[in-house]
């Protein structure tokens, strides 16, 4: 299986599911550029917030991306699991059912590397040889999309995850810049005015904001307030009963709600 080859280090990326066997290539046609948009998250659970941010339009012209990645790392830099989290496959099965909500041409995957800046690496050396697989050339350009929310994008500008300020800010101009690896990333914003702590963790974005390599989106003022972590924590207080579900079944998808339920997750 996929997600075991990854797991045990006989690959570094495995894709899981797949809309169709050409993707991320369209149903018809081979455009000479591929704009993924890669959502990278821990899906423990999914929430409504993972949906809008899959189905925001790209910007900054509001059209569409060519194709969708949902992401799940086996390895994180901040995170290790907990003995009331759902395992890898539980979160695959929801990203799948996440999935049906979304426009066509969308893909899951599995990778194993912590850090935005290595995975941005590793996904752009396997698509482009997945993509020699599917067409046998090697002459279609990429731009990977990192959909995330604000907390991430502080993660990812946090020196603490390298090992100095200066190298990080070399890492982010390799993995931002449109001469080297031509990734974006692509941030939502918080519904509530920002605090002098979370302008202060934005100030080395600047660089990469003013030259349009960081965007912000609006994902909806409710949206934007949600989280797994709030998600398991309301099952964690409140149960999976009916009345229980009142507290967080409004925070996800109604048929990732009825698999936590059935799979009786988040429960202490």
């Amino acid at each position: 299986m996929s997600l075991s080859r990854v797991q045990h280090g006989l690959s570094r990326a495995e894709l899981v599911h797949v809309s169709h066997p050409r993707w991320p290539l369209p149903l018809r046609g081979s455009p000479r550029l591929l704009r993924i948009s890669v959502l990278d998250a821990s899906f423990n659970p999914p929430t409504l917030a993972h949906l809008a941010l899959l189905n925001a339009p790209r910007p900054p012209e509001n059209g569409d991306y060519d194709a969708k990645l949902l992401l799940l790392s086996v390895r994180n830099a901040d995170k290790s699991l907990k003995p009331t989290d759902a395992t890898y496959i539980q979160r695959l099965e929801m990203m799948h059912l996440l999935s049906q909500r979304v426009q066509p041409n969308v893909a899951i995957g599995v990778i194993n590397e912590p850090t935005f800046v290595g995975k941005s690496t590793l996904l752009l050396d396997f698509l482009r040889s997945h993509l020699k697989s599917l067409r046998g050339e090697n002459d279609i350009k990429l731009e990977l999309s990192f959909i995330l929310g604000l907390d991430t994008l502080e993660r990812l500008i946090a020196p603490r995850y390298y090992p100095s300020e200066a190298e990080m800010l070399n890492a982010l101009r390799r993995f931002l810049s449109p001469a080297e690896e031509n990734s974006l990333v692509v941030c939502a914003r918080r519904n509530q005015p920002a605090t002098a702590t979370s302008d202060d963790k934005l100030k080395l974005a600047k660089e990469f904001i003013d030259s349009g390599r960081v965007l912000m989106i609006n994902i909806g003022d409710d949206e934007s307030t949600y989280s797994s972590t709030a998600v398991r924590n309301a099952i964690n207080e409140y149960g999976l009963g009916e009345e229980g579900r009142k507290s967080w079944g409004k925070y996800v998808p109604e048929s990732i709600a009825d698999y936590i339920a059935r799979e009786k997750l988040y429960v202490g």
